[in-house]
């Protein structure tokens, strides 16, 4: 099993700078729940409209139907209240869209078209990319109502890999018409991608990189070696990497939105493990992991999403955080969870630890130092948890 999942998620990094291999790897990951047709999508919030990015099935008829209605979905703008990394099932949707969201989803013509004729009785719905204007999902129709709680946990297994595969295709999208070449696309782009060795040591930077490491400002060289002005960013991206060269599955959350400090111009970094993917994608074969710094402004992200992408917390933790940061005592974070104060002080000793911090005010500085330079919107509401 362990092998199988590796394999699955070493189609879907491989796939990064090559569209031809993305349906073998919506296929792999379909298979893992017995999926009959798997689709990666991009939805334009704005709009409420559905770009087809990639879809995998063995019934080509099946995806000339589905590629025909997919406009018809009346779901689009329910999308972004999914969580990220969260699978659920057709059913989820029907209860965001309120009493008669299964009969709506029925008269519909994709429902009448696509699942009815080809015999698609439910789906596992997760999001993979949450931007202001747009909204990634995965998708995997099956011929089965019943979705047991395994078949979620091993899409929530791959989904954080998926995100990673789908921010970083964001950043190639406008350069991949003109090349399918790895070091081509990383070339032609407006953000920095640095390569890196398991010691962090630089092997190679465009010239995007090349101008961030002369500024300083953000990212610089010492000895050689890739440094982060922001300590946190830097342990957080050193651990991606480690974690990347010895286990990709074990990786999950890291290395994906890691804010790089507050700074003028704020920025985050992604973290493609390399170790394993082909030599002419690797351009060096010292290649550890590719360091994707976005350009400022790119990504608009709340100072919990920051503190999750630096230390990847549990929900649980997420969500303390969340009321650590809005300056509640003990006591009131205890009365908004409904639990006792012993429970939310071994809660708070867990983020302490995972995080460094001895106590709140260390922590709610840091999420005070991270808020101007990475948040373009409002702070989420306690009650998300996020």
């Amino acid at each position: 099993m362990q092998q199988q999942l590796s394999d699955v998620i070493g189609a879907i990094y491989d796939s990064i700078a090559h569209d031809d291999l993305c349906p073998k790897a919506l296929s792999l990951v379909g298979s893992q729940v017995d999926g009959f047709l798997t689709t990666l999508a991009v939805f334009d919030t704005t709009t409420n409209t559905a770009r087809l990015a990639q879809v995998a099935c063995d019934d080509r008829n099946a995806i000339d139907v589905l590629m025909k209605h997919a406009k018809d979905v009346p779901f689009y703008h329910l999308l972004h209240r999914m969580e990220i990394d969260q699978p659920g099932p057709l059913e989820r949707m029907f209860a965001l869209y309120g009493p008669d969201g299964e009969k709506v989803w029925k008269d519909g013509q994709l429902y009448r078209h696509f699942h009815s004729q080809f015999g698609v009785l439910n789906s596992i719905d997760m999001a993979v990319l949450k931007r202001p204007s747009r909204i990634g999902t995965i998708n995997i129709s099956v011929k089965y109502q019943k979705i047991t709680q395994k078949h979620f946990d091993v899409v929530a297994l791959l989904g954080p890999h998926i995100r990673r595969a789908v921010t970083i295709r964001d950043l190639f999208e406008m350069e991949r018409a003109e090349s399918q070449l790895f070091r081509d696309i990383v070339d032609r782009l407006e953000h920095g991608v640095v390569i890196v060795a398991d010691d962090m040591r630089i092997l190679y930077a465009n010239a995007a990189a090349e101008s961030l490491l002369r500024e300083g400002v953000v990212v610089f060289t010492s000895g050689g070696r890739l440094g982060v002005r922001f300590p946190q960013a830097q342990a957080a991206l050193a651990r991606a990497v480690s974690l990347g060269m010895a286990d990709e599955i074990s990786l999950g959350t890291s290395g994906i939105d890691i804010p790089l400090g507050a700074t003028s111009r704020p920025a985050v970094a992604h973290a493609l493990p390399l170790s394993r993917r082909p030599v002419s994608d690797r351009i060096k074969n010292a290649a550890a992991a590719a360091i994707f710094i976005a350009a400022a402004g790119t990504v608009v992200q709340t100072a919990i999403e920051a503190i999750a992408a630096l230390f990847g917390p549990t929900m649980t933790e997420k969500r303390i955080a969340g009321y650590i940061s809005d300056g509640l005592t003990r006591h009131e974070i205890a009365q908004a969870q409904g639990v006792t104060e012993g429970t939310v002080k071994s809660q708070l000793a867990a983020i302490f630890d995972n995080t460094g911090f001895g106590g709140q005010r260390g922590l709610q500085s840091l999420m005070k130092e991270l808020t101007p330079a990475v948040r373009r919107a409002s702070s989420p509401p306690r009650s998300t948890g996020v």
